[in-house]
């Protein structure tokens, strides 16, 4: 069962940290404020749409390597028994 939890548990990290380096790490920009000179209001719906997904990959690949390093902890323990 610790072998199966360290394996599992690298495979999400590893698919963690490539979706992070795909997509990039995820932050909230409020859609009505404005940044820097432009005004985020003014971008169009594909590209919040896009920006939209990339946020939840993001947030699918930190739970993924959070999920994989507490299944990897989880075989540590498994395997002090």
């Amino acid at each position: 069962m610790g072998r199966t939890l360290n394996i599992f548990g690298l495979l999400l990290n590893l698919v963690g940290v490539v979706v992070l380096f795909c997509v990039g790490v995820p932050f909230q920009i409020p859609a009505d404020s404005r940044i820097g000179r432009w005004n985020a209001s003014s971008l169009d719906l594909r590209m919040k749409s896009l920006d939209d997904l990339y946020t939840v990959l993001g947030i699918i690949a930190f739970s993924a390597i959070i999920l994989g390093a507490l299944f990897q902890m989880l075989a540590t323990l498994d395997r002090r028994k």
